[in-house]
């Protein structure tokens, strides 16, 4: 595939990315429940789900165990996103994918379903983002396990770049907001910052 990275040993390659990218994944907390959050830029800008910060503040915890608290700073609910802003800077920043991906690509998810911190899911992609049955918004499909605590987690490609974020599961399949339209609300909230 041009372009592309193939797992050459799954097992090895999927562990090596796993620990590169869990810099980038924190925990958001607010009230009683619990996501994750994608680390979108240095400069402390974080992309979850509109679901997991229904407060204009939440709790962010850093990989490596520092704590602050987050101001929600934009929010998308029909595409069920929202941007965190932590007023830290040197954070470790995901890439996010430019082009869609395509039906059988590997995928992996990372996030804290349960309360298990940076778990760990591989599957593969069956729809790219299109609209799914039920929802009126684009939506990645893929069979890749997940559970609550992997909302706002990231969905990356063979070579680590974010292609989705962890939604929900609909009909046994992961669901995952397609990575332009998060990078469009960061964006959003950088021009507006900038103004």
């Amino acid at each position: 595939m041009r372009g592309q990275q193939r797992f050459g040993d799954v097992d090895r390659d999927a562990a090596e990315l796993a620990n590169r990218l869990a810099p980038s994944v924190v925990e958001v907390k607010a009230g009683s429940g619990a996501g994750a959050g994608t680390i979108w830029r240095p400069d402390g800008l974080i992309v979850t789900n509109d679901h997991v910060v229904p407060f204009g503040r939440a709790e962010i915890r850093l990989a490596d165990g520092r704590a602050a608290i987050g101001q929600v700073l934009a929010r998308d609910p029909r595409n069920d996103l929202a941007v965190i802003g932590v007023g830290l800077g040197g954070l470790p920043a995901v890439e996010v994918r430019r082009d869609s991906v395509r039906p059988g690509e590997l995928v992996m998810a990372i996030g804290h379903p349960f309360g298990v911190r940076h778990a760990v899911a591989l599957g593969i992609v069956s729809t790219p983002a299109g609209t799914v049955e039920g929802f009126e918004r684009p939506l990645i499909r893929a069979d890749v396990p997940i559970g609550p605590g992997n909302s706002g987690g990231p969905l990356v490609d063979a070579l680590g770049r974010v292609v989705g974020l962890n939604a929900m599961v609909g009909g046994g399949m992961a669901l995952a907001v397609p990575a332009h339209l998060a990078e469009g609300l960061v964006r959003a909230v950088i021009a507006r910052a900038a103004a």
